[in-house]
């Protein structure tokens, strides 16, 4: 991957808002602490902030490898406050940010391409909006429908 790739529009079903990449001119403060897996993540080459396409938890800051693997997640309430806290990091990062204009219908887009288009066939949800799915020949169930189900089956064998 070129060093300086941009990421895809969507990272870990979060559509990009903005991204930086890190060269070797800014500097790692470590003055925050972020655990992934009960261990310090130090510093990355790329961040990039995120709005998750499922539940609203605010601009969520991915901390990413090179290839815009997600290393660890933090964030703040708003864009502004989430790139402040990563300045405190990484001062100088907030000259780098680029801002991306990818609507959140092309982002779902982008993502039903990743992942095949595969929905539940019941009820259309993706597999970032479920608990699980099951998938079988050319349909997908996810647990929320199949509970349902049961729960009408039985109903109805009660009767």
């Amino acid at each position: 991957m070129n060093e300086f790739s941009p990421p895809p529009p969507v990272l870990d079903s979060a559509r990009v808002i903005a991204y930086a990449i890190l060269g070797d001119d800014i500097p790692f403060t470590g003055e925050t602490s972020i655990f992934v897996d009960g261990k310090l993540l130090g510093r990355v080459p790329r961040l990039a902030i995120c709005e998750n396409l499922g539940e609203d938890m605010g601009p969520l800051l991915f901390h990413c490898h090179d290839d815009w693997t997600v290393l660890g997640i933090s964030g703040g309430p708003t864009v502004e406050e989430t790139k402040q806290r990563a300045e405190i990091n990484y001062p100088g990062v907030s000259k780098l940010w680029v801002h991306l204009d990818t609507s959140r219908e092309a982002a779902l887009d982008f993502y039903d391409r990743m992942t095949n288009g595969i929905k539940c066939s019941f009820c259309g949800r993706r597999p970032f909006e479920l608990t699980g799915l099951i998938e079988g020949d050319g349909a997908a169930i996810c647990r929320e429908c199949v509970e349902k189900f049961h729960g009408d089956l039985s109903e109805s064998s009660s009767r």
